[in-house]
């Protein structure tokens, strides 16, 4: 897991001798210097002096290789917003059982597997039980359910397998979500292929939800920039800024 800050911000709470500091926790996969996340990380640095979480891609231990080290970097600063994406998003909603967090943003939670034919479907209760870290399934993706922007490049270069160990402590945590806070506001797409859109509606309050038009991450998807600037209203603001 890797830390890293980005921008100075030109905004300050009042009161307050600098910027706000944003804890962002990052999907699966994703790296700051992707494009697409380069791109949010500078939008969201013009308010904020972001820090970024990087997270590890084949874990096997939620607490003890996800949870707790966000955990100690969050009590050892002081944070004005969170946001989370994907299965940051699911590291994110455990944080908020353990310390006092704001108001949290959610980008497209990983709170459910996606639903899918064959393996998905069948295999995976089998799957879970093989006593192993090794990389034994690739999911069947596409570029364009990330979003029509993702280069192509960033997209074969990306971790390509899921080991039965990994998705065990997933959907483990899945299993155990602490409750919603209805002060929280989520962003997601309802053609999602990546994570359970359902198990996002089951969870999230219709009035805390925000829907847009694109892949998975809002941030590689044509029409971002007018879903930026909502969810740059959402930490400002929270949820009341997206009804």
């Amino acid at each position: 897991m890797r830390f890293s800050v980005h921008g100075d911000g030109r905004t300050a709470s009042e009161g307050s001798d600098g910027p706000d500091d944003l804890l962002f926790v990052l999907g699966w996969g994703n790296e700051p210097g992707h494009h697409p996340v380069s791109w949010l990380l500078d939008r969201l640095a013009d308010e904020y002096r972001v820090h970024a979480v990087t997270l590890p891609t084949n874990g096997w231990d939620f607490e003890d290789q996800y949870l707790d080290p966000v955990r100690a970097y969050y009590e050892d600063r002081e944070f004005d917003a969170v946001l989370s994406h994907s299965t940051g998003g699911l590291v994110a909603a455990h944080l908020a059982a353990v310390v006092d967090v704001p108001p949290q943003v959610f980008l497209s939670p990983w709170w459910g597997m996606a639903p899918g034919g064959g393996f998905e479907s069948a295999v995976l209760p089998y799957f879970l039980r093989l006593p192993t870290a090794r990389r034994l399934f690739e999911p069947d993706r596409d570029r364009t359910d990330i979003g029509n922007l993702k280069p192509e490049a960033e997209f074969e270069a990306g971790p390509r397998g899921v080991s039965p160990a990994f998705l065990r402590t997933v959907v483990d945590a899945q299993a155990r979500l602490p409750p919603f806070d209805p002060a929280d506001a989520v962003f997601c797409t309802l053609s999602d292929r990546i994570v359970s859109v359902r198990a996002i509606g089951d969870r999230t309050p219709a009035a805390n939800l925000r829907p847009y038009d694109g892949g998975h991450e809002f941030f590689a998807s044509s029409g971002r920039e007018a879903v930026v600037e909502d969810v740059l209203a959402a930490l400002d603001g929270g949820v009341n800024a997206i009804r």
